[in-house]
């Protein structure tokens, strides 16, 4: 568990938020004790990381076990050229550290698998899939389905992207919704796309940890940057999903919201 009192630095720094309508101190509070695991350190991990860092979460814990090569530096915004070559995750971990030290900083130099999910996950209140791949993406499904923790996942690809929020037991899990997904190697895109995306799962990372809830459960929204527009689709749960199935049923309408900010 995080430390959650606000010291007078932090109370400095984060003014904006503390006097935003619906957040306050309570909610800021809530960000401080809590820790988010992002898997890939990416176009859209990096955006993510830097706008949860900024925000004041209280741990980042970033796993990628690429390198930067000079194709990256075009979009993901963590990466100078002194790091061409070196562990993305390592580099990431250096460059965050420095802009803000009120924030843990875990860097990995892994791959997700199915061995190494529970622990890389321990600990952590909000999964963030930036992968941009289907494999992982259901590995960590799996395991919020097993804690019981939301997932925010988003895709980029050419001028276009999308990004929803998975809650096993509380809406449809990756398994059951069965998005398109795009995992047919590095895209196509221009440089803002990830930047975009990795914003939003940010944001919508934050509205959960602070007590807002989450605006994207059972919502896929696609943004469309060739005309700059959203649009969204629903996602419903499969009553027949075997991964909801495994761990447990979807929660009535009529129950509490899930118990995430009393474990912070």
């Amino acid at each position: 568990m995080l430390i959650s009192t606000l010291s007078p630095a932090e109370i400095t720094r984060y003014v904006r938020h503390l006097t935003l309508e619906g957040w306050g101190r309570e909610a800021q509070e809530l960000v401080k004790s809590s820790r988010v695991l992002i898997v890939g350190a990416g176009g859209l991990g990096s955006t993510a990381a830097l706008h949860l860092l900024a925000a004041g979460v209280g741990g980042l814990r970033l796993v990628d076990n690429s390198r930067v090569n000079l194709a990256d530096l075009g979009h993901q915004m963590l990466f100078r050229e002194q790091d061409l070559g070196k562990a993305k995750a390592a580099a990431a971990e250096r460059r965050l550290k420095d802009l803000n030290s009120f924030t843990l900083v875990e860097s990995l130099v892994k791959v997700l698998s199915p061995h190494n999910v529970s622990r890389l996950t321990s600990g952590c209140q909000v999964l963030i899939d930036a992968t941009n791949n289907s494999p992982a993406g259901l590995i960590l499904n799996q395991a919020a389905a097993k804690l019981h923790l939301p997932l925010i996942s988003a895709w980029v690809w050419n001028m276009d992207g999308c990004l929803t929020t998975y809650w096993p037991g509380h809406g449809p899990c990756l398994a059951c919704s069965a998005p398109e997904t795009y995992n047919s190697g590095p895209p196509a895109l221009l440089s803002p796309l990830p930047g975009i995306l990795g914003a939003l799962q940010a944001l919508e990372a934050l509205r959960i940890l602070g007590g807002l809830g989450a605006a994207l459960l059972g919502r896929l929204l696609y943004f469309h940057g060739s005309s700059f527009h959203f649009t969204e689709k629903p996602l419903k749960p499969n009553p027949r999903c075997p991964t909801c199935q495994a761990h447990g049923r979807i929660r009535e309408r009529s129950e509490k919201p899930p118990e995430i900010l009393k474990i912070l």
